[in-house]
């Protein structure tokens, strides 16, 4: 039995350990940079998942595809009926203003996430 209690005594910590303020901070450094890289990429994800869902249910709903015809004229399926000239023309260009705006909104949800990180990132390094 005195020999476990030697062995325990050996295997004890002589020191306590820890990390230096620098290292940590580099720590903190790589991470907030990580992070941020990875915020970008979450949003980019979730927008194209978006972009996929709602042209998904365009199709299937029946709001139309669009196909281009070998005369350059536009041609629109909705509900399985082809639909030509210049309602084809119209139901194309409200579907692309969707899409435009669709994209804009990201956009803009993107920049004021950013921004929150900016906000938080200058925050912590203030505390310091």
């Amino acid at each position: 039995m005195d020999e476990y209690q030697d062995i325990k005594e050996l295997l004890r910590p002589r020191r306590s350990i820890g990390a230096s303020p620098s290292l940590r901070q580099r720590v903190v450094a790589v991470t907030a940079r990580n992070h941020r890289g990875t915020i970008w990429l979450r949003c980019a994800a979730t927008a194209a998942c978006i972009v996929l869902i709602v042209g998904a249910a365009m199709i299937f709903n029946g709001k139309g595809s669009i196909a281009s015809s070998r005369g350059g004229e536009c041609v629109v399926y909705v509900v399985g009926q082809r639909t030509g000239g210049e309602e084809a023309q119209a139901i194309a260009e409200a579907d692309v203003a969707r899409m435009e705006q669709f994209m804009r909104t990201v956009a803009q949800h993107n920049d004021a996430e950013q921004e929150k990180v900016n906000q938080f990132m200058q925050h912590k390094s203030q505390q310091k």
